[in-house]
């Protein structure tokens, strides 16, 4: 039995069809399945909560990586379950890192096809991260992106030219690898994926399955030519040249702020969580 959870109200109306396309594939194939579509915020995580009291579930994700990220936090123990990801949200960033299919009958036939890898994630606090986690101007971006009336990728990219003027940093202290140090961040970012905001490739070094987190200290220099680099640096994918930043491959970072910060999980914005984040290994996901 495949338990399919969607939230046919994010966004457009894209998981609507997305979703009408994977029933008609799960018919053709006679099998059974059962729809649970939110209502609410937090719902995800409820019902992946109430099915995983038994061993063995099948979780299948019809959308993106809100709904993934909700999902995943719901789940009582991700050894003991087989999930997967149907693509249908906005920005579809983690799907991106898995390698999964875009194409709906495609992504559902990964799925009956039945083979699952173990599968990296994070915890960052008491939270899971499925993809990226992180503080800094990706907040201040998602924030703007919350009260603006706009939809769709374009949205992030607006936003994010706003806060390239207006953004003053984060003071954070950052303990990584033996090494304590402290630096005004832009960015601040623990990375199980490869990209984050609809693409952005913010660690295109990062896999799902080495049982690393890749985290990356950009610094926030007075100059605005060399933020303005970055910015550029990021947008092609080459972060990893720019020489104002720290980046270690590691299993475990603490970040902690000087000032209350908001945290940025998979797109969800939680107020002063705790930075402490590690990589755990052992999801069954369904992928390539």
């Amino acid at each position: 039995m495949y338990h399919l959870i969607a939230n046919p109200t994010a966004g457009s109306k894209k998981v609507v069809r997305t979703l009408k396309k994977v029933r008609k594939v799960l018919d053709e194939a006679g099998v059974e399945y059962t729809v649970h579509e939110t209502t609410h915020k937090g719902e995800g995580r409820e019902i992946a909560e109430r099915l995983t009291q038994q061993d063995g579930v099948e979780i299948i994700v019809v959308g993106g990586d809100g709904t993934v990220h909700e999902v995943l936090n719901g789940i009582r123990d991700v050894t003991k379950c087989r999930f997967g990801i149907i693509p249908s949200g906005t920005g579809n960033d983690f799907a991106a890192t898995a390698k999964l299919p875009y194409d709906v009958k495609e992504a559902t036939r990964l799925i009956l096809n039945g083979e699952v890898k173990d599968t990296d994630y994070l915890t960052i606090g008491d939270k899971r991260c499925m993809n990226v986690g992180g503080m800094g101007i990706d907040v201040d971006v998602l924030v703007r992106c919350n009260n603006g009336k706009q939809t769709g990728k374009l949205k992030y990219i607006k936003n994010l030219i706003v806060s390239f003027f207006k953004y003053k940093g984060c003071e954070v202290t950052v303990e990584c690898e033996g090494e304590t140090f402290d630096m005004k961040s832009l960015v601040v970012v623990a990375c199980n994926g490869k990209q984050f905001g609809g693409g952005i490739p913010i660690c295109p070094v990062a896999t799902v399955e080495d049982d690393k987190m890749d985290v990356i200290v950009v610094e926030c220099l007075k100059s605005k030519w060399l933020i303005l680099h970055a910015f550029m640096l990021l947008m092609q994918g080459k972060i990893m040249t720019y020489p104002h930043k720290r980046y270690f491959s590691t299993d475990r970072v603490k970040i902690t702020p000087k000032q209350p910060s908001v945290v940025n999980l998979d797109g969800e914005l939680y107020p002063n969580l705790e930075f402490d984040a590690k990589i755990c290994h052992g999801l069954k996901m369904y992928r390539p």
